[in-house]
């Protein structure tokens, strides 16, 4: 009985203000205050982890709305201690969702700062040593978003960053938040990459000097709309819904990034809505046949995709390519 009262409690705590703030007079500083106590009176009971979950969600949003920031980030700092702490499941339950959403809020203010390079300009420095400071520019600016590069291998992927951050909000297995620490990726690449385009040049360089600090450039933003656009289509790939408003932005964001892959979506009549078990098998094993090193996987992952969902034309121009890589 004590347990149905908590609920029934929490219930009104949540849904009232909403649907009822103006009859009752109740304004978000008292919503704030409600949601406070209960929190703080129930944050030990493992038992009641749903429903403080639910609780610590409408307060960090609430913060947000209201435009208190330093309130909000330790709210969500405060949610993802507590979930560690009770050691709760990774399960897409009201507490991974809490946990999720805490952990890319968490990473808005380190992206705002990591979108822009500062430019120094250092005209008494000789041509090679100006190059030399730009390119170490570059990669200090490619490690806060996309992680070094392995030791002695400088071909090598980069590995980490906040990229990464970002990716792992998937492990939590709440669907809506990958999508959303997805975007997030999106709009961090966007504006990062049209932030190293319009840097200058260095001053008093030969043209095939300036010819090389262009393609360096060009290099830093291949890179990192490549590591963006893998993050974007795992979380496409996850859950593909026309129905879905953050789904449709993943697909768009595609689109920029790939359009020959991704084409505009009045092209795109085969994406995923409503599908049958064989179209969702079908995509799974096309996400599998992206990931996939070695051409001959990718080309049996993509012949099955294709006998699965003979209708979607993006199947069978990747297995095209897939057979033209592998001489078949």
């Amino acid at each position: 009985m004590h347990r149905q009262l908590v609920a029934f409690g929490l219930f009104l705590l949540l849904v009232l203000p909403r649907v009822g703030a103006a009859q009752s007079g109740i304004g978000p500083g008292q919503e704030v205050a409600d949601l406070t106590a209960y929190i703080a009176a129930h944050e030990d009971d493992r038992g009641l982890g749903g429903d403080v979950a639910k609780a610590m969600q409408r307060l960090g949003r609430l913060e947000e709305e209201q435009k208190h920031v330093a309130a909000a980030t330790a709210l969500w700092k405060r949610a993802r201690h507590w979930f560690d702490k009770h050691h709760f499941e990774r399960n897409g339950g009201p507490e991974a969702h809490l946990a999720a959403e805490a952990t890319w809020r968490l990473l808005t203010q380190p992206i705002a700062v990591a979108a822009d390079l500062s430019v120094r300009t250092t005209p008494q420095l000789p041509p090679p040593a100006a190059i030399a400071e730009r390119n170490a520019e570059l990669d200090a600016f490619l490690m806060q978003l996309i992680g070094p590069r392995a030791a002695n291998s400088p071909d090598s992927v980069r590995q980490g960053g906040l990229f990464a951050d970002l990716d792992a909000v998937r492990s939590f297995g709440a669907l809506g938040e990958t999508r959303r620490a997805a975007l997030s990726v999106a709009a961090l690449e966007e504006r990062a990459a049209a932030h190293l385009a319009r840097l200058p040049l260095s001053e008093g360089l030969q043209p095939v000097e300036q010819t090389a600090q262009q393609a360096a450039v060009r290099q830093a933003i291949g890179e990192l709309e490549g590591r963006a656009f893998s993050s974007i289509e795992t979380a496409w790939l996850a859950g593909p819904d026309k129905k879905n408003a953050d789904a449709m932005a993943l697909r768009k964001q595609l689109t920029r990034l790939r359009p020959l892959k991704y084409p505009q979506l009045e092209e795109a009549a085969t994406d995923m809505v409503n599908v049958t078990p064989e179209q969702a098998e079908a995509s799974r094993l096309a996400g599998l046949a992206q990931k996939a090193e070695k051409v001959q996987l990718r080309v049996l992952y993509l012949q099955k995709a294709v006998k699965l969902d003979p209708q979607n034309p993006r199947y069978l121009e990747l297995l095209q390519a897939a057979k033209a890589e592998a001489g078949q």
